[in-house]
């Protein structure tokens, strides 16, 4: 008698594909969630680094404005008003020894009074005009800006928040200055605090 061979071969169940979907579905979401958090890592550090950086270059900046200033004239908590120098030697503040450091809600600009470069020291000293410590500098700045006698440089970029703090109520008789600066990234606002110091505070005459 003669036997016929058996063939052990047979496809998968339903229930045996389902398994197999189930497991590779599974192991494709363990394996994204793996790389999404790579991915965010990678993003985190290199935010981490560019944030860094750009905090240092801030830091030097506004210390080059700062740290040589004779007194700070006002500071409203985004601004700050800065007397550079003396350099009529009266104990005066002048238009043109004035600074003024002013967050637009994404930069910090410097402005500066800069007369026309044809005019004659004369003319120049007519309307470099002298103003009280107590005088209200955003209008001096307007004053000079509607006349187009205001020139401005970028100090600070790529902001979303600025904070001052000074050590002193009265922002004539203060030495320190820190600005908490809220910066953009890819992946969130990093907060960072930089500090600098007016090496030899000499607040002006009433």
């Amino acid at each position: 008698m003669t036997q016929r061979p058996t063939h052990d071969q047979r496809g998968l169940t339903l229930i045996e594909l389902l398994v197999s979907l189930a497991i590779t579905a599974l192991v494709a979401a363990a394996t994204a969630a793996m790389l999404a958090a790579v991915t965010t890592g990678i993003s985190t550090r290199r935010d981490n680094r560019t944030v860094m950086v750009r905090a240092s270059a801030a830091q030097s900046r506004l210390a080059s404005y700062i740290a040589p200033s004779r007194s700070i004239l006002s500071s409203n908590g985004t601004d700050l008003v800065l007397w550079l120098d003396d350099t009529r030697r009266s104990g005066t503040v002048h238009a043109s020894e004035i600074r003024w450091l002013i967050f637009n809600g994404t930069a910090i600009d410097a402005f500066y009074v800069l007369f026309p470069p044809g005019w004659s020291a004369v003319a120049q000293n007519l309307d470099d005009l002298e103003y009280s410590s107590g005088s209200d500098w955003e209008a001096v700045r307007q004053y000079y800006q509607a006349r187009e006698w205001l020139l401005s440089i970028r100090l600070v970029d790529g902001l979303q928040s600025v904070a001052i703090t000074t050590d002193n109520a009265d922002p004539t008789l203060s030495q320190q200055v820190s600005y908490t600066l809220g910066f953009a990234t890819e992946t969130a606002t990093a907060t960072v605090r930089v500090s600098a110091l007016i090496q030899m505070p000499q607040p002006p005459l009433p």
